[in-house]
């Protein structure tokens, strides 16, 4: 691409950012060998079973997200790594309240090892509303800023730079996207995802209110998943999410798989989807990892 053009493509980028400010990611570059991502699609709890069985082994350098601290599993693995980027998780948000303040007071008292806990927003006011909204004063617990710009129409080379870089990132989707690019840039060199099913597409529908619902569920339910609507939290008023707006946010997570898996191939590491029937079409698969 012309370089003139590309320069003005990264100007318009830059403009459309919602803050200008940028973090150093003090991790950058300072690991090596293999990382685990956990998400927390339906399927980890097999793997958490296997787990206990010996079967499979998450050392500390494990990528945890969102409500994992809640499992007893959180204690035996004791991961390094913690990520959060969903506003409910500094807002009173009702349906998951409890659930989101008992998760950080097992991350204030209970967590005894380093933790990183990452922390991905767009704007500084969000990062002091997480912070104090969390009321962690554990010294064991270590907050990261990440920068939460993006830089994805850029050209390919140009685009792994500036990830590489840690000071854009692609765009998530979810959170597991976002323990991918940590891993990727922290210097693993070759990092398994699990609990990655992605399939929410199997389980859709409206009813009969014109609600978007879900059998939604996660690895950590014990209840039989049930028809609910599928809320957004991310706005001023709670309400069921538009057939629309969810594929949309369903199209930005499976592009930025494919931009992960593009980093991963300049970088010189490998993505390993080890989720059973994932619907990531990014990454290789490897069964039984």
């Amino acid at each position: 691409m012309n370089p003139i053009k590309e320069l003005i493509k990264f100007t318009i980028d830059i403009l459309k950012l919602p803050s200008f400010r940028f973090y150093k990611i003090p991790l950058k570059n300072k690991f090596s060998g293999k990382a685990y991502v956990l998400a927390n699609g339906p399927s980890l709890k097999n793997d958490l079973e296997e787990f206990d069985k010996g079967n499979r082994t998450f050392y500390k350098n494990t990528f945890v997200v969102n409500l994992f601290a809640l499992d007893e599993h959180f204690k035996k693995i004791r991961p390094m790594h913690y990520c959060l980027s969903d506003p409910m998780f500094y807002q009173d948000y009702k349906p998951k309240k409890e659930q989101i303040r008992k998760m950080y007071n097992i991350l204030d008292k209970e967590v005894d090892w380093d933790m990183y806990l990452y922390i991905c927003f767009y704007t500084e006011k969000e990062y002091k509303k997480i912070i104090e909204y969390s009321k962690i004063k554990n010294p064991h617990i270590h907050f990261v800023r990440l920068n939460r710009k993006l830089c994805e129409n850029l050209n390919p080379k140009f685009r792994n730079r500036l990830y590489a870089s840690g000071y854009f990132m692609p765009e998530d989707g979810t959170i597991a996207n976002t323990a991918i690019y940590l891993g990727l840039i922290e210097g693993y060199k070759e990092i398994e995802i699990y609990g990655c099913d992605h399939d929410y597409f199997r389980s859709f529908a409206v009813d009969e209110y014109n609600r978007l619902c879900s059998r939604d569920s996660h690895f950590y339910d014990n209840e039989k998943p049930v028809l609910k609507p599928f809320m957004n939290c991310c706005v001023a008023e709670e309400k069921p999410f538009r057939v629309h707006e969810f594929f949309y946010i369903m199209s930005v997570m499976f592009k930025s798989h494919d931009l992960l898996e593009s980093l991963a191939e300049y970088l010189g590491a490998k993505v390993l989807n080890c989720t059973p029937n994932s619907m990531i079409d990014s990454y290789p698969r490897k069964n039984g990892c």
